[in-house]
């Protein structure tokens, strides 16, 4: 057996995290268990990634997300949610802390209204993402393909068996920066009954920053605005109505459903 890298458990969640993994497949290796060797490609298989995604979270370089890590329990038979809600913990940290209420309770939103001169964070591939982050970064790549992991991750809410309703206006600008996954992407939700996508188009006003009006559950509403590095989520119903009023009016100047997809299948074009 090769010489496993010692990874100190306390040095972070992330290196915590590595430990449990390596040391629950060591202990599968040890006991040859199921008839296998359990080597790090033979664990990669079971969990339909690289040896060297395996390598990575077993060192603690870059964590499972949630997916990876609910498969990771199940084949190395850790407790269920074991290591999915250390993987929860670490991607609130990770996360300006303006911006926390309001990823957890899109998590557990009925209905989703929102607005902004890009593509709303559900509904973005991964390309699409990995820029904007980086515009935000300032071209540093640091972190960048575990925020992209987190970002996707967020969209397991379109699996939920009732999966939210989303209603969104984004501005017709985002289109032009737009990748060709990324428009395909927006044609491919606007089939979907529970999304509809409207075009803010050119000479109807900018979209300033980012809002969103979430409708819980329990019928509580919430409203977030976002700008460069600065956010806020607060559930006051005087300002859910005010950013309600707000995306009203931008829903209002929008193209309608069918003509938005026109405009996506015109960008479409452009890109190819």
């Amino acid at each position: 057996m090769p010489r496993i890298r010692e990874v100190d458990p306390g040095e972070g969640i992330e290196q915590y995290i590595g430990n449990v993994v390596r040391d629950a497949r060591v202990d599968k290796a040890r006991a040859k268990a199921e008839g296998h060797d359990w080597t790090q490609s033979y664990l990669a298989r079971r969990v339909f990634v690289s040896q060297t995604r395996i390598s990575e979270v077993e060192t603690g370089d870059v964590p499972p997300d949630r997916d990876l890590a609910g498969k990771l329990e199940t084949a190395l038979d850790l407790p269920r949610d074991s290591l999915t809600n250390l993987v929860r913990i670490l991607e609130q940290q990770t996360v300006r802390d303006y911006a926390k209420p309001y990823l957890m309770r899109q998590e557990k939103a009925r209905m989703i209204h929102t607005a902004g001169s890009i593509v709303p964070g559900l509904l973005q591939t991964p390309d699409y993402a990995r820029e904007l982050m980086l515009a935000g970064q300032a071209g540093d790549p640091t972190g960048i393909d575990s925020y992209v992991e987190q970002r996707m991750a967020r969209q397991k809410v379109w699996d939920r068996e009732h999966p939210p309703w989303m209603s969104g206006v984004i501005d017709e600008a985002a289109l032009c920066h737009a990748s060709t996954a990324q428009l395909e992407r927006l044609l491919e939700v606007q089939e979907r009954p529970n999304i509809t996508i409207q075009v803010l188009p050119f000479g109807s006003g900018p979209v300033n920053g980012i809002i969103a009006i979430l409708t819980l559950p329990s019928g509580i509403r919430g409203a977030y605005t976002e700008g460069f590095y600065t956010g806020n989520y607060s559930e006051d119903i005087a300002e859910v109505i005010k950013y309600q009023r707000v995306y009203d009016r931008y829903a209002a100047r929008s193209l309608t459903a069918e003509a938005s997809t026109d405009k996506f299948n015109e960008a479409l074009k452009r890109s190819k």
